[in-house]
Parts: C-alpha cells; structure tokens; sequence
C-alpha cells in the first residue's frame, strides 16, 4: 500500500472518514435548505456579522504533496473542494490528524480523493455539462487544521460571514459558517469541516 498501512486499517480509516463527512454534509444540507427555505424564521439563531478587523491568519499555510503538485501542474486548482480533518490512532497508540480532501473537476468530470497528501482514489463524477465554471477565489493549502473562525476568514481574505449554532443532535459543541463561495464547520472552535462551493459564471 502507498501509505503502508494494512488492507483492513485503511478501509476501517476510509469508512470511519466517510461517516463523519456525511455526517458535516448532512449537516450543511440540512442548515442551507432551512436557510432557503425558512430564513425568515431563523432570524433567532442567525447572526450575520462581520470581523471589524480581518487582519491575517497566523497559520502557515499547507503544504501540497508532490502528487497534489503535479495534480494543479496537469489541470489547474480544483473548481471545488472539501476537506475534512478528524484524528485516528498511530501504530504507536498516539493521536494523529488525518487530513482528508477532495479535488473535484468538472469540467474534466473527475473527481480526486487524497489522504494526508496521497492519492486514494480517483473518480467519474457522472454529471452532464457544467456550464462555464469561474476560478474559485480559494485553494486548499489556505487552510488547515485546528483553525478558528478568523482564522479561516483572515486566510480567505473575507470578512461577512453566517453563523449558525447546531443542536447537540446533529454535532455538539459545532458551529456551521457560511462566507462567500465557502461553507466550514467547527468543533469546539476548531476547523473539522470546509467546503468551497464551484462558481458558475453569469
């Protein structure tokens, strides 16, 4: 295996990866369609906002693998993305940051999954024509694990945002953020989830 870990381990990392990132998805689709639906109603829980001062992440920005690298080289930045970091226990019974992405491409249909930087798969997205996509205004390196809400909107380069508290039923201790193009969740202050959205062009 490219990572070296056993056949049964990564399938039990990829499984336990792809229930808490449903669970954010649920989440976000969820929150976006009351926000669509029914915002009127949500004036309660919603607080729009803005940083008085933007100022700059203190974070260092990531680091691309090699095959991330050659990745941007062949086709650009991805029209979209979605990163993911929860923790998983080391060889060495330690606590280690998994950070999971997905690279989607559709004006190429493909969509790419890495993990910590290595390629884990790679995928038909099975959509029809996507129009004319515009460059998104962020890239994945920007961010990073453990971030805080300024942190994320410093690195961004934003400064309105919605906040929308969750109920311990769907993630306790979360926070759902909507800025411009890009929707992220937090858990006890702290970047887990992050979704910049395709933008199509008017």
């Amino acid at each position: 295996m490219k990572d070296g870990s056993s056949p049964k381990k990564k399938v039990a990392r990829q499984e336990f990866g792809g229930s808490v990132f449903r669970r954010w998805r649920g989440v976000l689709l969820l929150v976006g369609g009351l926000l669509l639906s029914s915002g009127c109603l949500l004036q309660d829980v919603i607080q729009r906002t803005g940083l008085s001062d933007p100022g700059t992440s203190q974070f260092e920005e990531y680091q691309l693998s090699g095959e991330q690298s050659a990745l941007v080289g062949e086709l650009g930045y991805p029209e979209s993305f979605i990163l993911l970091f929860y923790e998983e226990e080391a060889v060495d019974g330690s606590l280690q940051t998994v950070r999971l992405e997905t690279w989607d491409y559709y004006s190429e249909g493909e969509s790419y999954t890495f993990l910590n930087g290595v390629l884990d798969s790679r995928d038909n997205l099975g959509l029809g024509e996507p129009g004319s996509l515009a460059a998104l205004p962020y890239v994945p390196e920007q961010f990073t694990a453990s971030m805080s809400r300024d942190d994320i909107l410093a690195a961004a380069g934003g400064e309105d945002f919605i906040e929308v508290p969750l109920e311990k039923e769907y993630l306790e201790n979360g926070n759902l953020y909507y800025a411009e193009a890009l929707s992220f969740g937090l858990v006890d202050g702290e970047l887990r989830y992050l979704e910049a959205l395709a933008l199509v062009e008017e």
